[in-house]
């Protein structure tokens, strides 16, 4: 049996787990799926795991040997949103002190705060959910790590970090997922265009009857400002792992409008991890930030 469930009024289907054990792609959702009085994870829970190690932003390198990032190449406020695209991160800094707070894809409770001029720390959970939704069999998640900047000219910064985490569940045979990831960014721009190639090895393992899997998903993603208060983002991900690049490529597109102190995405995903069948779907999503500093 295949059910159809929402939450504040939207709807997902629910698809079964890879016969092959497989970690599947960027969460969107947490419910199970019955089948025959068997409970087992979507196809795409895993990827939430990857999901939360792409944290989005990194302590700006505001070092003397080189000049700060531009702000604004018009005249706008800063850009708060510098440091991401949709999902995956830029190099492109915080300020020491600045930080933001949010549902990033709905489901996705994260953080980041900048503790000096090229350290930041990240947080993610989709705990909120989890308490909300009473019948989850996810219970607890969180994925924690840090980032640290270097500045290599004006516009173009390399960032490197981890993360790790755990996701707590009562899924019959599974037990608890933990995972540790490493990353590695480049980006070439400004606040209020850029472009950025995210290179992020995860490997996790916990779930009982599994061995340690190793996943890699480089993601290309950018931003482009086109007006004070708006622009447009996207990014593509694709993993070179066979046996996964098919299964787990992803790409997302959408709009940005924003203030000094919040930001909206509203986007599209295309995967194949969307829906049980094995073509590509599509569905929307949104991103509400607040930011501060």
């Amino acid at each position: 049996m295949t059910r159809v469930s929402g939450l504040n009024g939207s709807r997902r289907r629910e698809a079964p787990f890879p016969p092959d054990g497989s970690l599947p792609g960027m969460v969107v959702a947490y419910a199970v799926h019955h089948h025959e009085g068997d409970v087992t994870m979507p196809r795409f829970i895993c990827l939430f795991m990857l999901c939360l190690a792409l944290p989005v932003s990194s302590a700006r390198a505001g070092e003397p040997v080189t000049e700060p990032p531009e702000a604004s190449s018009q005249g706008w406020f800063e850009n708060p949103t510098r440091s991401r695209s949709i999902f995956s991160p830029s190099a492109l800094p915080l300020h020491a002190g600045e930080g933001f707070i949010g549902q990033q894809a709905i489901f996705i409770t994260t953080a980041e705060v900048g503790l000096s001029e090229r350290l930041s720390l990240n947080a993610a959970s989709i705990l909120p959910v989890t308490l909300i939704a009473s019948d989850s069999k996810i219970h607890f998640t969180l994925m924690a790590g840090f980032k640290w900047t270097l500045p290599l000219t004006e516009r173009l910064h390399l960032a490197f970090g981890a993360q790790g985490g755990i996701v707590n569940s009562d899924l019959p045979g599974k037990g608890d997922l933990r995972g540790v990831a490493a990353s590695g960014i480049l980006t070439y721009g400004t606040g209020d265009g850029h472009v950025s190639l995210a290179v992020q090895p995860l490997i996790t393992w916990g779930w009982k009857g599994d061995s340690a899997r190793p996943m890699v998903m480089p993601t290309l993603g950018g931003f482009v400002r086109l007006g004070e208060h708006w622009g447009l983002a996207g990014e593509a991900g694709l993993s070179p792992i066979a046996g996964v690049s098919d299964r787990f490529a992803f790409t997302t597109a959408g709009g940005r409008v924003m203030g000094r102190h919040w930001s909206l995405d509203l986007w599209l995903l295309a995967g194949k991890e969307l829906r049980a069948n094995k073509e590509v779907s599509v569905i929307p999503g949104a991103s509400l930030l607040f930011h501060w500093g």
